[in-house]
């Protein structure tokens, strides 16, 4: 009987189909003080608005629906009610040590002692003393990016939000932390800023290793 010759078959994978992504602009940390410069001398409404907003990562209709209510300044927290499924935090206020553009009670308590009252309690209202719109919040940032000097691709508020992730990534945070500082109900909204190179990850690997063993 003839022995049947078995041949080992190769299969190669089949090419995979290239996903495009959007790619995520965010402000480096000497725009962001560039940027948040240019919002202090434009208003104090305008810095302490968009100071909340990279602060808590929050999104232009999620600083319009901001109630004065929702800040603690005994306990210096803020509550931040999140739209589009995203889950609610109550966060500290920030405060950065030697850097009043970044202290958020005082921006807060600046931009109070002179807004005109309302019947709203909306913490940011309008020059009517109503709601703020989007498109307000919108416009007013494009103004303030432009004052900034900041390129086109950063002329958005949700560059805010970005940035808040991409500052939690760099200072190397882990997706639990970054999901619940930006109120992400999925894990997959957070890994859109979790994306290491192979570079990365064997430093990483390396580190453990050598702290372990």
């Amino acid at each position: 009987m003839t022995p049947s010759i078995v041949k080992n078959v190769v299969r190669m994978p089949k090419k995979r189909a290239r996903q495009v992504r959007t790619r995520i602009s965010y402000m480096s940390s000497e725009q962001l003080e560039r940027f948040l410069q240019a919002a202090r001398e434009y208003g104090p409404r305008e810095h302490a608005m968009f100071l909340f907003a990279v602060a808590h990562g929050a999104r232009a209709q999620e600083i319009c629906n901001l109630r004065i209510s929702d800040i603690n300044f005994n306990n210096e927290q803020v509550h931040i009610a999140r739209l589009k499924g995203s889950l609610p935090s109550t966060q500290t206020l920030l405060k950065v040590k030697g850097n009043s553009l970044f202290d958020e009670k005082a921006t807060l308590k600046a931009w109070l002692a002179v807004r005109e009252l309302d019947a709203d309690n909306y913490m940011f209202n309008s020059q009517k003393s109503t709601q703020m719109s989007r498109i307000t919040i919108f416009k007013l940032f494009r103004q303030i990016a432009g004052k900034a000097g900041l390129g086109e691709t950063l002329q958005h508020p949700h560059v805010l939000k970005h940035t808040a992730a991409m500052l939690l990534v760099n200072q190397g945070a882990n997706a639990f932390i970054i999901r619940q500082a930006l109120g992400h109900k999925s894990f997959d909204s957070t890994l859109a800023y979790c994306n290491p190179s192979d570079a990365d990850a064997s430093n990483a690997l390396a580190k453990a290793f050598n702290q372990a063993l």
